[in-house]
């Protein structure tokens, strides 16, 4: 069967089955001057590790030394630490891209089968975040600067800023959703299994972080003879720690600032081990997508209404015609079995 007469099959499986809707899964794209996102994200990466002097007697004699405590040892000696990478981007709104499938072939019965979803809330676009490293020290002090660094207490250090690169809401299974009649349209509310991904860049190269989270939807649906459009709504908090397999890292240089705060900094290097990164995300979500029904195979004019002047084209073409649209049950000929479906196709 050539593609034309397959598209016309098709169709008419659509359009001639019991119920007056369409039935056919349908991939509807997201109207994005018709949709909003408004989130609120904050990362926390905990790590920990030791920290040494920078010094070298070849290469860097003039570097810092670093030894624990406050009294006694000598030469450039390891420090342990532990630290809290902070992410955090400003309320930031922006208008989403993407698709979602939705399948109302059981949608008579109450039940609409959403396949698929994948929401970029920045429609492929990057959003700047904050970022800041929160540092707990050993006691310890330093020489090339000399500082004292009492252990125990938090010493924030903003950093350089972030970028986000990538923020996605996509669908983890597909999942059944019980909607009710209301008029010409259908409406629910569900939970529907989601995943989002990340994709961020805190300075040191981009990492993908995926937070699987319930994603609790209210939505509507119409189905019309010309377009099937889609709402969604949610309001989400979420949060998570998500194990990572991250290779442990050495000797990042880092400059400390010096206790009590001046103009010179400790240069040391950083060595540590993340094993997880914690989540917290507030969503604001309203989607708008749509798609537009395929043409109802009987309209032989393509004005969007089954009348006289299609039953003019079929009257016409009526007898032996092979391949031609007016043919609606594809046996080479047209006949009263065509004029049957054009009858039930009838839209006046």
């Amino acid at each position: 069967m050539n593609p034309a007469r397959l598209v016309h099959r098709i169709l008419l499986v659509t359009f001639f089955s019991n119920t007056s809707a369409a039935v056919l899964a349908q991939d509807l794209v997201i109207e994005p001057k018709e949709s909003i996102v408004d989130q609120t994200l904050l990362v926390s990466v905990p790590f920990d590790g030791v920290l040494i002097g920078d010094y070298d007697a070849k290469t860097n004699p003039g570097g810092t030394q670093t030894r624990p405590g406050l009294f006694g040892g000598s030469g450039n000696l390891p420090v342990d630490y532990s630290a809290v990478f902070g992410i955090g981007s400003p309320s930031l709104q922006s208008q989403p891209s993407g698709g979602i499938v939705v399948d109302p072939v059981d949608i008579a019965d109450g039940i609409l089968g959403i396949d698929a979803f994948e929401f970029d809330v920045l429609s492929g676009g990057v959003a700047e975040v904050g970022v800041d490293l929160t540092i707990i020290l050993q006691t310890f002090r330093t020489y090339a600067p000399f500082s004292i660094y009492p252990g125990g207490f938090e010493i924030p250090i903003p950093l350089q800023t972030g970028t986000i690169s990538s923020f996605v809401i996509r669908s983890e299974s597909p999942a059944q959703v019980l909607v009710s009649s209301a008029g010409d349209a259908y409406e629910f509310e569900a939970t529907l299994p989601a995943v989002i991904s990340l994709e961020i860049d805190f300075g040191a190269g981009v990492q993908v972080f995926d937070l699987p989270f319930a994603f609790p939807v209210t939505g509507g649906l119409e189905i019309s003879t010309a377009e099937t459009v889609l709402t969604l709504s949610s309001a989400v908090s979420a949060a998570g720690e998500q194990p990572v397999d991250f290779p442990p890292f050495d000797e990042i240089p880092f400059e400390l600032p010096t206790f009590p705060p001046g103009d010179e900094t400790a240069g040391v290097l950083l060595g540590g081990t993340i094993t997880s990164v914690i989540s917290e995300l507030d969503l604001l979500v309203e989607i708008v997508a749509s798609a537009q029904v395929p043409t109802n195979p009987a309209d032989f004019n393509d004005d969007g209404v089954v009348n006289g002047a299609d039953l003019g084209f079929l009257i016409s073409s009526w007898g032996v015609c092979i391949g031609c649209p007016e043919d609606l049950n594809f046996d080479g000929i047209v006949n009263g079995s065509d004029l049957g479906l054009f009858i039930a196709a009838w839209t006046g």
